[in-house]
C-alpha cells in the first residue's frame, strides 16, 4: 500500500478495518505535534506491527505500545489528553486490522511512502520498524519448536533482512524495492501460517476503546498510563501539558 492508498473495503463488511477517515487521521497524528518527536510514522508502524503479530509468542500491548512513541525508553509526552486518547485508539485499531488481514491475499500489504527529498527511500522505514518489532520476540523463541520449522523461519527472516544488512539494497531501483516489499508480505504471511499450523496461540485483537473510556477527568496521577508504557500516568503522559 503506498502513501496515497487508504484502508479498502466497505467498513460494515470489514468492521476490523479502519475507515478512510480513521486511516487518514492516524497517518496525520503520527507526524503531528500531538505525539513525541521520534514517534513512528505509518510506514514504520506497519513494519513494526507486522513483526509483533508474526511473533511465535503473543506480544502484549504494554510491551509493544511504548516502542511506537519512542525508541529510546524516555518518558513520552503528548500534546493533549484528547489527542493522546485518539492516537492511542487508532494505533490499537490498526493493530487489530493487521491481526485480521495479515494473511488475507486481498487484505494487508506493507504500507510504504514514496522516496523523499530527504534521502529516505521506499521500504527503509518499513524495515526499520520491522527490525524493532523483531526485538520484541522472546530470546528463546525457538525453544519447543520443531527444528525444521525454526530453521525455516530463521531462513525466511535472514532472506528478508539480508539486502539491508549487507547494503545491497542501496544499489537497487524503486521497482526492485517494491518487489522486495511484496516478498516481505509473503514472508510475514508464511511465518504466521507456520505458527498457525503448529497450533501456537495467535495474536488476538485488543480492546481499542480502552483509552477512550478513561473517565472524563483522565487517569489518576498514580494510575497506569493509557499509552501502554507501564509507567504511572504522572511519570509518563501526565507529565505533559493537557490542552
Amino acid at each position: 500500500m503506498n502513501s496515497e492508498a487508504t484502508a479498502s473495503g466497505p467498513h460494515d463488511e470489514r468492521p476490523y478495518e479502519l475507515t478512510d477517515e480513521e486511516f487518514d487521521a492516524l497517518e496525520e497524528l503520527l507526524t503531528s505535534d500531538a505525539v513525541p518527536e521520534d514517534c513512528m510514522n505509518l510506514e514504520m508502524l506497519d513494519g513494526y506491527l507486522a513483526a509483533v503479530i508474526a511473533s511465535p509468542r503473543a506480544v502484549a500491548p504494554e510491551d509493544w505500545m511504548p516502542g511506537v512513541w519512542t525508541a529510546h525508553g524516555d518518558e513520552v509526552a503528548f500534546a493533549s489528553g484528547r489527542r493522546m486518547q485518539k492516537v492511542i485508539r487508532l494505533v490499537r485499531a490498526y493493530y487489530n486490522e493487521l491481526v485480521f488481514t495479515i494473511c488475507d491475499p486481498e487484505g494487508w500489504e506493507p504500507f510504504w511512502y514514496a522516496s523523499a527529498d530527504d534521502g529516505v527511500r521506499v521500504g527503509e522505514e518499513w524495515i526499520e520498524g520491522f527490525a524493532q518489532g523483531l526485538e520484541l520476540w522472546p530470546d528463546d523463541w525457538e525453544n519447543g519448536l520443531p527444528e525444521t520449522e525454526a530453521e525455516a523461519v530463521r531462513a525466511t527472516l535472514d532472506a528478508l533482512m539480508a539486502p539491508w544488512e549487507d547494503g545491497s539494497v542501496l544499489q537497487i531501483d524503486e521497482e526492485s524495492r517494491l518487489q522486495w516489499l511484496e516478498q516481505a508480505r509473503a514472508a510475514v504471511c508464511s511465518i504466521v501460517s507456520r505458527w498457525q499450523a503448529l497450533a501456537l496461540p495467535p495474536a488476538r485483537p485488543i480492546e481499542i476503546e480502552e483509552a477512550a473510556t478513561v473517565r472524563s477527568a483522565g487517569p489518576g496521577r498514580n494510575d497506569p498510563c493509557p499509552c501502554g508504557s507501564g509507567k504511572k500516568f504522572k511519570k509518563c503522559c501526565g507529565s505533559a501539558s493537557v490542552a
